[in-house]
């Protein structure tokens, strides 16, 4: 069994394909076949050592990746019989990568994966879907009518949490670069900011919720565009000072783990057609240059890794 791994901290070169034994479930835990898997930032972020234990960092040699689809082979002692054979998405516990031909997971992680919906575009959804849905249904509560601001609005979150915004009947506006304007506004974004022609903190105000992708500065500026009692929730992503922020909005940290719940929402509006991702498909072998464009933070919604492709045959 083949699985992308690193042995020292780096950039996308440091990655290797590597042999490892077939994995075996345990109780409760279940065997797939992975079809596909995504990248995501936060890939670039442990196998550069920029976070340690956080996020599930630090040991070496690693695994990379959180994310994926395929098909359920093997049951650990316990595990639900109804699920041998079925087609899941999953995303893997913290500090286990996913980057591999086959991956033993507790059978919590994995979501059934509707009909009408193909294993690639089921492999590229598990982190950011749950993200996108976690934040603006589960955290931040947002209802119809409601005026939400999501930041990255092409990126691999953002286009999904604009869609589906946009789905529950929010007045939707994001930001983007200019050459993305047209894309986030298909996918439902009522208003485009272009954050580079425009500053969105000086046009906009009074939203209901603010969902920052970014963090840093913009997640500063994020809290001025708010009204009182307004919502912020955010991802972990880059740092800011937690002693600006205004005392009279809620603040809403949007914790990142398995969720057969969300996961199964935003696959639902998938296979109904209220969803579409935009993807980037490579093959499996293409592994570096995956986590090269997903480092570099300009690809349009999320890349993927096809394990079926030819070129991944040896």
């Amino acid at each position: 069994m083949r699985a992308v791994c690193y042995a020292r901290y780096g950039g996308p070169e440091v990655l290797e394909l590597v042999d490892e034994p077939q994995p075996a479930p345990g109780p409760g835990e279940v065997r797939v076949a992975m079809r596909a898997v995504s990248a995501n930032p936060v890939d670039g972020k442990l196998r550069g050592g920029l976070l340690g234990a956080v996020a599930g960092g630090g040991d070496l040699p690693a695994g990379t990746g959180r994310d994926g689809a395929g098909i359920v082979v093997e049951l650990g002692e316990g595990a639900d019989p109804a699920l041998i054979g079925r087609a899941v998405a999953l995303l893997t516990p913290r500090g286990q990568g996913a980057w591999a031909e086959e991956l033993v997971v507790p059978e919590g992680c994995v979501t059934l994966v509707p009909e009408g919906v193909d294993l690639v575009t089921a492999g590229a959804l598990p982190l950011a879907a749950i993200c996108a849905w976690r934040g603006l249904v589960d955290v931040a509560g947002l209802q119809p009518g409601q005026r939400v601001l999501i930041h990255a609005g092409a990126g691999g979150v953002g286009h999904l949490a604009v869609q589906i915004a946009h789905h529950i009947g929010a007045e939707v506006i994001a930001t983007c670069s200019a050459r993305n304007r047209d894309f986030v506004r298909s996918l439902g974004a009522d208003r485009v900011v272009a954050y580079d022609e425009e500053v969105f903190s000086e046009l906009l105000s009074d939203l209901d919720v603010v969902y920052d992708l970014i963090g840093g500065p913009v997640h500063l500026a994020s809290a001025g565009v708010l009204r009182p009692g307004g919502v912020l929730a955010y991802l972990n992503a880059a740092p800011f000072d937690a002693t600006a922020l205004r005392p009279d909005i809620r603040h809403a940290l949007v914790q990142v783990a398995p969720d057969r719940a969300a996961l199964g929402a935003v696959l639902q509006l998938v296979a109904g057609g209220a969803l579409r991702p935009e993807l980037t498909i490579l093959p499996f072998t293409d592994f570096a240059r995956a986590q090269t464009l997903s480092d570099a933070g300009h690809t349009r919604g999320k890349i993927v890794l096809d394990l079926a492709a030819a070129e991944t045959q040896p």
